[in-house]
């Protein structure tokens, strides 16, 4: 079958009323199977495949999150959550990607946020942005959870507030300055440990950049 798409040649197999790759919906094709999403440390989902019968990966959906520039009052800002796009893989018999497809931008309709007495925007944001960061905090709390558990209830029990602080609101000094300034012997030794698999990460500096 050489380089032939997975999906193609079940589409002329079953001889579906699809005649091109573009635009299909895999969850309506009854020879794929669609596994869960992964999902990385910061709770930000990566991709998602669908695999055949014989337990092919098939199709791979990559998640991007755009950042750049963003005008406002005729000023330009930079480095802004803009929104999302995703890109489709095809497969081919050999699991290497035999052809890609971009999908259409899902840009965010944003609008200025301001702290309390100050002109200048602070950042930038919409409902489904803000809808997004929540659930990527919170799939990145039970991520934590889940693979460190001693870790997390350390984390959690010594910064009980500040933690819940930033999980429902998204702003983090307030729990960067705490951790940075812990002075508990155990809990430092814990933090200046070096993450299995790096040759210089620290467990704080881990939790640390995860934050979004």
């Amino acid at each position: 079958m050489g380089a032939q798409i997975v999906l193609q040649h079940y589409l002329d197999l079953y001889q579906t009323s699809a005649n091109t790759l573009s635009d299909i919906e895999f969850s309506n094709l009854d020879f794929l199977k669609e596994k869960e999403p992964i999902y990385n440390m910061k709770g930000q989902k990566v991709s998602k495949s669908y695999y055949d019968k014989e337990n092919r990966e098939s199709i791979r959906i990559e998640y991007q999150r755009i950042f750049g520039e963003h005008t406002y009052n005729d000023v330009v800002y930079p480095n802004v959550f803009l929104g999302l796009q995703k890109t489709i893989h095809y497969l081919d018999w050999a699991g290497e990607i035999a052809y890609s497809k971009v999908k259409q931008f899902y840009e965010f309709n944003l609008d200025p946020n301001f702290d309390a007495g100050v002109l200048i925007p602070t950042g930038f944001s919409s409902q489904k942005q803000r809808q997004v960061l929540k659930e990527e905090r919170y799939c990145a709390d039970d991520y934590l959870q889940a693979k460190n558990p001693d870790l997390y209830a350390m984390l959690y029990g010594a910064y009980t507030s500040q933690y819940e602080f930033y999980l429902k609101t998204g702003k983090k000094q307030r729990l960067v300055d705490a951790v940075n300034a812990e002075t508990n012997a155990q809990i430092n030794s814990a933090f200046n440990r070096v993450v299995d698999g790096y040759d210089t990460l620290t467990v704080r500096q881990l939790i640390l950049m995860n934050l979004q």
